[in-house]
């Protein structure tokens, strides 16, 4: 049997982390934009600065490597977590409205 990993998340334990990004708007972009141009010009460890130095303001607007991790990790449990639960999906070939293989695996409620 496959173990969770949780490192970043603690699904099945705790429910799946809903995140909340933004979309940068005029109030963010100016700073954004000079955290590119920084780097565009190879000022990688002033960029770098500048996102240190900003980071309560950025978080909202930028998707990081712990973000990342964690939904890889979440995706990961979850797989885990319907493989445990296997539900397999068994229909007629006289049933013409399926979308669906058989034996495709579906997560469902409590039986």
């Amino acid at each position: 049997m496959s173990q969770y990993e949780h490192e970043y998340s603690n699904f099945p334990n705790q429910k799946i982390i809903l995140h909340h990004f933004k979309n940068i708007d005029d109030n963010i972009a100016p700073l954004i934009n000079q955290i590119t141009s920084l780097r565009l010009q190879g000022q990688c460890a002033q960029a770098a600065n500048l996102v240190k130095e900003n980071q309560d303001l950025l978080i909202p607007y930028i998707v990081d490597a712990i973000t990342y991790n964690t939904w890889e990790e979440e995706i990961y449990n979850t797989q885990i977590y319907a493989r445990q639960r296997k539900q397999a999906v068994h229909f007629d070939e006289s049933e013409d409205d399926v979308d669906c293989i058989e034996g495709d695996i579906w997560v469902g409620g409590d039986r």
